[in-house]
């Protein structure tokens, strides 16, 4: 017997998908609406999906009638999914150019889809209940100070604090304050004001270390009107923050506002309530979504949402990304200079040691020169801490054999493992292949097999010898990997146990530790060298990052950098702002035109020439397959197909090449790229080359990245 449909529902499913894919509504589900949880079959499997529209015969895409169409298998007893965040998540594909549905599943991941089986000790009343009676119990009169009468502005605060307030009304706001002049306490004010107004407030961060670092803080002004959410939350803490956002008061009465602070994956939440967006270290790299589908900036999928909902944005850095230089310039934002500690402390001393010349005169042990050990020796007298900066994780990145001079590589990427000794392991960073190390070059048997260089691990080795009576640790990834130890090592760092902190990229933002008087950065040459066209922005955002984690409170700090390349243009540009700025210090006149502004404006010229972001929208487009002929064959292909197109306009198109890294994961990789105006004619550009991406129905895996950081 025929099933009878009432009507036809458009189905988003958690897949890579591009044609709408309707489902028959049978006279049982017909109460179905639009952003209901449903279940269906999607070949073998039963599959969770939300229902974007209902529709009648009549109305389908003559495409999808010449289907065989299913019938929903039930509707679920969950919360529906708001019709604005399903718009965001259409924003969001179009954008990044990709499907609805690998936004959905982004939004919703295959563990938070099943949420139904997911519960929670706590439930949303009984927080939303909490809040209230804390908000009421504040409100009373009582001896004695609050959290929030605590922070004290300084007058340069205040002033910033005023010009953020006015601005922000019309334009997202960038707030370029250097490290330590307290951007954290003019958020908290902000934050008051629009909680104040019954507004919800998201407040974004890179990294989840920097995350749990802030939340201590926030945690005791705002109590339970804090909510987290990063990928470390549980699920049944990530649903009960979803189902507290979405809370419809049995009373009527209206709910009262949050804090949410979060990570990039916290824009997918459904914040219908949404007053103010903070989007903190504006610059940082980790806002960028690298895999899988959608590639989203993180910060800019925040300014989208914020637009979705007329909320204001106001953006933080000591060292703004260019992009955001580039806004403030053509004046989509409004800058607001915070150019003053908090403390009044002096701008730290510069030193950068020539290891060329230090390893000729024999004053190198290790990965430490004399003169760097001697330092770090006279800051333990003096009870001070030190930060050690190594971006590279591991005791050694590559392990080689002196006999045949081959490198042990991964045998699913094309690149080097690196040798953990903790666990005695050989790894992968790009695919996290693990095998355990046997000193045998599996390419000669020879046993001459040999460690090169130094990652954070040897660097902790190194020091202990150096300085057996002090107290030394680790924060790296492989650290980080346990909660409980992550939050151990800042704990004891931070309360002065421990003397010297080895750390990778994680410890170069967000972090406050007062007693921590010198950093330095161990093979700078790592950091100057990445063939980037970005490479010199980052590099310098780093130096000034670490300048600004030394020297709080009124100490004065140090940063030392090794480096085999002293006259890199980098180095000279931070050596140079460290002169002017212990001058302005010394003098209290502020002088002329910032070395760094002169720097960045010659870059901005040379990025202007070439036809390089801010100035363009770069658009990379990765195939990739497991034969490699294969995929050279179609890369060709494509590339001419894009360069005869008359379907849409481009700057500058290139390729196919070989992209940073030409394995991964047992498939090779060629890349075009592709320069587009930032024009009106932008967006249907990127459509164009999308449809044909399709048409052309590429025998390789396609992989499009917007915005490549």
């Amino acid at each position: 017997m025929e099933v009878q449909f009432v009507c036809y529902a458009s189905v988003i499913l958690p897949i890579k998908f591009d044609e709408e894919i309707f489902y028959g509504v049978t006279e049982a589900l017909k109460h179905v609406a639009s952003g209901d949880w449903v279940e269906i079959k999607f070949g073998n499997r039963v599959v969770q999906g939300v229902v974007r529209r209902c529709t009648y015969w009549n109305k389908l895409p003559d495409k999808s009638k010449k289907l065989e169409i299913k019938p929903l298998s039930a509707v679920l007893s969950r919360k529906p999914v708001g019709l604005s965040e399903i718009e965001f998540w259409d924003t969001i594909a179009r954008y990044y150019m990709c499907t609805v549905g690998e936004v959905f599943k982004a939004a919703y991941p295959i563990l938070s889809v099943r949420q139904q089986e997911v519960s929670s000790h706590k439930k949303a009343e009984d927080v939303v209940r909490a809040i209230a009676e804390a908000e009421a119990l504040a409100c009373q009169p009582k001896l004695g100070s609050s959290a929030k009468d605590e922070i004290q502005l300084s007058e340069a605060q205040i002033l910033a604090l005023k010009q953020i307030t006015e601005k922000i009304q019309n334009k997202t706001v960038l707030l370029e304050g250097v490290t330590g002049s307290g951007k954290t306490e003019i958020y908290i004010k902000l934050i008051d004001k629009y909680l104040s107004f019954g507004k919800d407030v998201l407040y974004l961060v890179p990294e989840i270390a920097m995350g749990n670092h802030l939340q201590k803080r926030l945690k005791q002004h705002y109590g339970e009107k804090l909510l987290c959410f990063h990928s470390s939350v549980t699920q049944a803490s990530k649903k009960l923050i979803r189902d507290i956002l979405t809370y419809n008061n049995p009373t009527g009465e209206t709910r009262k506002p949050v804090l949410v602070l979060g990570t990039r994956s916290a824009v997918f939440l459904p914040m219908d309530n949404l007053g103010l967006v903070i989007i903190d270290e504006e610059h940082d790299p980790s806002y960028k979504q690298e895999e899988p589908a959608p590639r989203y900036n993180g910060r800019d999928a925040a300014t989208l949402l914020a637009q979705k909902h007329s909320a204001k944005v106001l953006m933080g850095s000591a060292t703004p990304s260019f992009e955001s230089l580039f806004n403030c310039y053509t004046k989509k934002f409004e800058r607001v200079a915070l150019a003053e500690k908090y403390y009044q402390s002096a701008p730290p001393d510069i030193t950068v040691i020539d290891t060329i010349w230090t390893r000729k005169t024999k004053q190198m042990k290790g990965s430490f020169s004399q003169q760097l050990i001697n330092l770090i020796e006279k800051t333990i007298e003096d009870k001070k801490q030190v930060l050690i900066f190594r971006n590279i994780r591991s005791y050694a990145p590559v392990v080689q054999c002196a006999n045949c001079g081959e490198p042990l590589r991964c045998p699913h990427c094309n690149v080097p493992l690196s040798y953990h000794r903790f666990d005695n392991s050989l790894q992968c960073h790009w695919c996290e292949y693990k095998t355990p190390y046997k000193p045998v070059c599996p390419a000669c048997n020879g046993q001459s097999l040999e460690l090169r260089g130094a990652g954070t691990e040897k660097i902790e080795e190194e020091l202990r010898e150096l300085f057996p009576t002090a107290t030394i640790a680790r924060y790296d990834a492989d650290i980080t990997k346990s909660k409980k130890e992550a939050e151990r090592v800042l704990s004891d760092f931070e309360s002065g146990k421990t003397d010297i902190l080895v750390g990778t990229q994680m410890t170069s933002k967000g972090f406050d530790f007062e007693n921590l008087a010198l950093v330095a950065v161990i093979q700078a040459d790592t950091i100057l060298s990445q063939q980037d066209f970005r490479a010199d922005e980052k590099a310098m955002q780093l130096f000034i990052q670490l300048m600004g984690r030394s020297g709080r409170r009124n100490m004065k700090g140090h940063l030392v950098i090794q480096t085999n390349q002293k006259n890199h243009p980098v180095i000279k540009e931070i050596i140079e702002m460290s002169e002017r700025l212990s001058w302005e210090y010394e003098t209290g006149i502020k002088g002329p035109a910032a070395s760094e502004d002169i720097t960045i404006g010659n870059m901005m010229a040379e990025r202007s020439i070439y036809s390089f972001p801010p100035f363009v929208r770069l658009v990379n487009i990765f195939l990739k397959h497991k034969n490699h002929k294969k995929l050279e064959d179609t890369a060709n292909s494509f590339a001419r197909v894009l360069k005869n197109s008359r379907a849409f306009s481009a700057i500058e198109i290139s390729g196919p090449f070989v992209p940073r890294m030409e394995k991964i994961r047992d498939e090779y990789q060629l890349c075009c790229s592709i320069k587009l105006a930032k024009d009106k004619n932008l967006q249907a550009n990127k459509d164009a080359i999308r449809r044909i991406i399709e048409v052309m129905k590429l025998p390789v895996q396609t992989v499009i990245d917007v915005d490549p950081i």
